[in-house]
Order: C-alpha cells, then sequence, then structure tokens
C-alpha cells in the first residue's frame, strides 16, 4: 500500500474523525438494513443511499459500490475496495452475510454494535471533560501563579501574565499536535502493527481496547458460527472483525494451529485476546455445542467490561491532571508566600541586605 493510501485510511480511522463519521456510519448500515428487509436490489438500494449521502465521501464511495456491483462484483468485493471509509470489521461481516445469504439479519447486528460503540464513544466523551476542564485551567490560571511570584511593579503584571499564557498555550499545542499527529506518522512509516502490539500492552490503556477487539471478535465468531461456516474461515472471520492490524498479522500462524488439529478454544487462546474466564465460558460452549448462545452472551458482558475500563481509564486521567495542577497551585502560593522570606535570608547571606 502507497504512504498516500496509508495516509488516506489513518485520516478515516483518526479517533476524532471516526467519531464524528460513527454517527453517520450508523445511519447508512440502518438504511441499508431496512432496504434489504424490504427486497430492493443492491444496486438500487446503493443508488439510492448515493442520492441521500451525508457528505461527498460517501457520496463517492458509494456510488463506486453501485457501479461495481452492477458489474457483476458481489457486494462485499465492492465495499472491500473502500473498506475504511464502511469500517473494515463491518465490511466482513457484511461480506460474510452474503454468501451466507444472512444479509438481513447480520446487518441488524452491526447496527447494534455499532450504537453500542456510540454509546461507548459518547461516555468517553463526557468522561473526558473534566480532565479538560482541568487542563484549561493549568493552562490559563497557571501563568498567574507565576505572576504571583515574579511581580515587582503594578505594570509588570500584564507582561508576565501574557509571557506565561504564551508558553503555556505552547505547551499545550505541542502536545495536541503529537497526539493528535500520531496516527499519520505511524501510517506514514508503516509501523500500524508495531503500534497496535504496543497499544495492547500498555497498562491502564491497553484494558478497553482489547475488551472492545475482543467483543468485536465474538461477535464475528458467534455470527460465523451460527451460520454453519467451517472453523478455519470463521476464525479468520473474527480476527478480520477485530479491525487489529497485530491480531492480522499474528492470523496465519492461528490458522495453521486449528488446521493442525488444535481446537477452537486452543487456537483463540494463542491470540492472546481473550482472558481467562472468557476462555473456560468458549471451552464449555465448544464441548456442550452451545457457541451460538454463548458468544452473543459472551460478546454483550465483554462490552460492558469495555466500558467499566473506559470509565476506570477517564477517573485515573482525571485524577492524574488534578493531582498535577494541585502541585502547581500548591508550589505557586508556597513561593508567593515563603518567596520574600528566602530573598531576605538569600540577602543577608550574602552581606547584601539594605538597611
Amino acid at each position: 500500500m502507497s504512504v498516500g493510501a496509508r495516509l488516506g485510511r489513518a485520516w478515516l480511522k483518526h479517533p476524532v474523525v471516526a467519531f464524528f463519521r460513527h454517527r453517520r456510519l450508523i445511519t447508512f448500515y440502518a438504511q441499508l438494513h431496512a432496504l434489504i428487509r424490504a427486497g430492493i436490489a443492491l444496486p438500487t438500494a446503493f443508488t439510492q443511499l448515493t442520492q441521500y449521502a451525508p457528505d461527498a465521501t460517501m457520496a463517492k464511495g458509494l456510488a463506486a459500490v453501485a457501479r461495481d456491483v452492477r458489474g457483476g462484483d458481489t457486494l462485499g468485493d465492492a465495499m472491500r475496495k473502500h473498506g475504511a471509509l464502511f469500517d473494515d470489521a463491518n465490511v466482513e461481516l457484511i461480506a460474510f452475510a452474503e454468501e451466507a445469504g444472512r444479509l438481513e439479519p447480520i446487518s441488524a447486528a452491526v447496527v447494534s454494535h455499532l450504537e453500542k460503540v456510540q454509546a461507548q464513544r459518547w461516555q468517553a466523551l463526557l468522561g473526558a471533560l473534566w480532565p479538560m476542564y482541568l487542563g484549561a485551567g493549568f493552562v490559563f490560571v497557571g501563568p498567574l501563579l507565576g505572576v504571583a511570584q515574579q511581580v515587582k511593579t503594578a505594570s509588570s503584571i500584564g507582561s508576565l501574565y501574557l509571557s506565561g499564557l504564551f508558553s503555556s498555550l505552547g505547551t499545550a499545542a505541542v502536545l495536541l499536535t503529537v497526539v493528535l499527529g500520531a496516527p499519520f506518522f505511524i501510517a506514514a512509516f508503516g509501523q500500524e502493527v508495531a503500534w497496535d502490539r504496543l497499544k495492547r500492552r500498555l497498562p491502564l490503556v491497553s484494558a478497553p481496547m482489547r475488551q472492545l477487539a475482543a467483543s468485536r471478535f465474538v461477535l464475528g465468531l458467534g455470527l460465523a458460527t451460527a451460520s454453519g461456516m467451517e472453523a478455519v474461515r470463521s476464525l479468520r472471520l473474527a480476527v478480520k472483525a477485530t479491525s487489529s492490524p497485530s491480531l492480522q498479522d499474528e492470523l496465519p500462524r492461528v490458522e495453521a494451529k486449528l488446521r493442525g488439529g488444535s481446537t477452537l478454544t486452543e487456537a483463540v487462546s494463542a491470540l492472546g485476546l481473550l482472558d481467562r474466564s472468557s476462555l473456560g465460558t468458549l471451552a464449555v460452549a465448544e464441548t456442550t455445542g452451545t457457541l451460538d448462545a454463548t458468544l452473543e452472551k459472551l460478546s454483550r458482558e465483554l462490552q460492558e467490561s469495555s466500558l467499566r475500563a473506559t470509565r476506570l481509564l477517564i477517573l485515573l486521567v482525571t485524577a492524574l491532571v488534578a493531582g498535577v495542577l494541585l502541585v502547581k497551585i500548591v508550589s505557586g502560593m508556597l513561593g508567593v508566600l515563603f518567596g520574600p522570606v528566602k530573598q531576605f535570608y538569600d540577602a543577608a547571606g550574602s552581606g547584601n541586605l539594605e538597611n
């Protein structure tokens, strides 16, 4: 894949862009599900969806899909050409659903899953408002503490505050640029697999991401096995449904393990995605032949665990930002209170104390 193509995918998958695109994605899949349920032919359905596309990018992608489907491509193949636009994981599920003749129920499951993910994102955003508020206080109030410690004349208050404010704003701008620009640097240098692997190992940060990926994995695996898909292909679809580059990189090794005679649970265990409790549940379901119902329930449980982990992460970030701001305020107040005393003793020690 070229650098330009990687950057294009990075833009569509950027957390900020994905947040604002997610509602449009839900609307698209909900409309697609309604048209499929009504028995509308796919080329006609995509032509109608194109007419009411929410933006030019989506309209262009939908028109291309409609054209390719008319040309003889399957829906899955046509959507795969624009996987980042429609979300790779969902495209894999739709492709499988078309082949298995289950487009209607699986498109409904995709809509339900996307709505749950959107709810999780909103909870994360609302939870992040307090840390953002504290960060703004750190930027705009912090310079006042420096003014209180350094001011010598009333006329210097404004210049000292502006100097401190510009310094704080510069630091905040650099941090935001690094955080928001990181996905593009990672894509430009082709390090998506390495970065994804690192994210899965970072303490605290890894928990909500790993559990969300696990819920998508279990959802894909459940839909595949319920439709009678053979085990290796079911596993491949489930891994692709996670949208995790590092897991997809490990897929050949896991498939080889399954072909070598391992059970489905043993192969899934080799991915390192599910915890021991979930693996135990999967093993019992595989033994008792209740995979369909068990995987559906397990997917819901993992998504709820992801929500709890996200809330914990936000709470810890809030505590960290509040702690840094509190230290800044306390140190500033101590500087204001004891700064003159220190200057007096320094002057006395150097013999420069004025009468």
